[in-house]
């Protein structure tokens, strides 16, 4: 339920007046399944990804439980599909490079949507070339590298795996789910119907593939060879999502790419130049990137997606190692080992998408007074004036960012200049406008 929560701590919020979609649950309803929604928000609050709908945070008060979400409002993935009737292959070659790229990123991070369905794809605005969004994690499983096989059955008719009607499946049954979109796309109608759910589940089971020649005349033989890796039946021998993602059929229909190299170049050059800000400053910044955006940001997106696709979902050092050297960036390999301080703060080997905006994004436009100001108001949780140790663990808590005490502790006294324990909007507007590069350059 899309909703508006009236509190302090969302007068942040309306500085930019900023708009975002608010699922509020009634706290009496949840007592039986509170595991379920707490579930669904650790799944949220881990994924960072374009093609992702964006967590922001989550506010309880005496009846209600709120996850705040990026607001999207061009509409569901269905109802295009409905006014179109079909995507051309173009249209549907990018539609699909994005959508398994968001699957791959899950998959990387051990989770499983289980419910992938045109229904739970929001564009993000009615532009034409708008952005799609996987959305609604509540089917979503999280697990360990342990468990090799789920035995819960759900999704939905028509999009659902038959290991997943079987009772043992593992992620590919995502595969299978993007594989009848995919086919939805190009056609208009899923693969395997019926007059019941009954009949449906039936013709999944035998997943007799079909294409009618009077629809399928004019579909590519490579768009049908992928359809067909897809919808293996046997999980086992169904094409794995990074070898989907290089698939012919993405190469048939990619656009000229010197445009997004010549950008790719711009913004590795400055990567190469970046250097570490205070942990509050990187913190502050990561805030922004989520909750703000701009068109530089749409060309660092594009960056990042072709720097990652032909990899993983996330981008690792040594992707970027090779993008460096592919480009020929002089000493920009030398610099590794510097970024991996400078932004893999949980150690794990990659860059997310939010912290290569936050190394690539021009600062002097996304600090502006008013960018300050909102930042400032949202870590400042009780608007006292001030932000404390107190309000900074809040503010991580509702963001879910899981920061020890300790951590939280540290950042703080990096950040307080004048050591009274507290920052004001002066020396946080101070702290934000240091710029640790500069001071590497006058150093040198």
């Amino acid at each position: 339920m899309a909703t508006s929560v009236q509190s302090e701590s969302l007068i942040a919020r309306q500085i930019l007046r900023n708009k975002y979609a608010v699922k509020s649950i009634l706290r009496e309803s949840m007592k039986k399944d509170v595991a379920m929604l707490e579930s669904e928000i650790n799944i949220l609050k881990e994924l960072d990804h374009p093609n992702i709908v964006r967590f922001y945070e989550t506010y309880i008060d005496y009846k209600y439980i709120h996850i705040v979400m990026q607001l999207c409002t061009g509409g569901e993935l269905f109802d295009r599909i409905v006014k179109l009737e079909r995507f051309s292959e173009k249209d549907a070659a990018d539609l699909m490079r994005k959508i398994l790229s968001a699957v791959q990123h899950l998959h990387e991070h051990n989770i499983c949507h289980r419910d992938l369905k045109p229904e739970n794809f929001l564009f993000k605005n009615n532009k034409e070339n708008a952005e799609i969004k996987i959305i609604d994690f509540g089917l979503s499983k999280k697990f360990s590298k342990q468990e090799t096989d789920m035995t819960t059955i759900v999704g939905t008719p028509f999009y659902v795996a038959p290991e997943v009607l079987s009772g043992r499946y593992g992620t590919q049954c995502d595969l299978w789910s993007c594989g009848v979109i995919l086919y939805v796309l190009l056609c208009g109608y899923p693969p395997f119907d019926g007059d019941s759910n009954k009949d449906i589940f039936r013709a999944i089971l035998k997943a007799n593939l079909e294409f009618d020649e009077d629809e399928w005349s004019h579909i590519s033989e490579e768009a049908k060879d992928l359809i067909c890796k897809l919808l293996h039946k046997d999980p086992k021998k169904r094409i794995k999502v990074d070898q989907a993602l290089k698939h012919p059929w993405f190469k048939k229909w990619e656009g000229k790419v010197e445009d997004v190299n010549e950008l790719q170049t711009q913004y590795l050059k400055k990567l190469r130049t970046y250097r570490a800000p205070s942990r509050l400053q990187h913190e502050v910044l990561s805030f922004l990137m989520k909750n703000l955006d701009t068109s530089e940001r749409v060309r660092i997106k594009d960056v990042f997606r072709n720097i990652t696709s032909k990899s993983s979902g996330d981008l690792t050092f040594k992707d970027l190692q090779k993008a460096f050297e592919e480009a020929e960036i002089e000493g920009a390999t030398d610099h590794i080992e510097e970024l991996k301080k400078c932004l893999d703060f949980d150690k794990d080997g990659k860059i997310k998408y939010t912290e290569f905006l936050v190394a690539t994004i021009n600062k002097n436009d996304a600090l502006t007074e008013a960018n300050i100001k909102f930042a400032f108001h949202h870590f400042d949780t009780d608007n006292n004036g001030y932000i404390t140790l107190d309000n900074l663990v809040e503010a991580f808590h509702r963001e879910g960012k899981g920061l020890s005490a300790d951590e939280v502790k540290e950042i703080l006294t990096q950040a307080d200049v004048s050591n009274t324990g507290q920052i004001s909007l002066e020396d946080f507007t101070k702290l934000m406008m240091y710029d640790p590069h500069k001071k590497h350059h006058d150093e040198n």
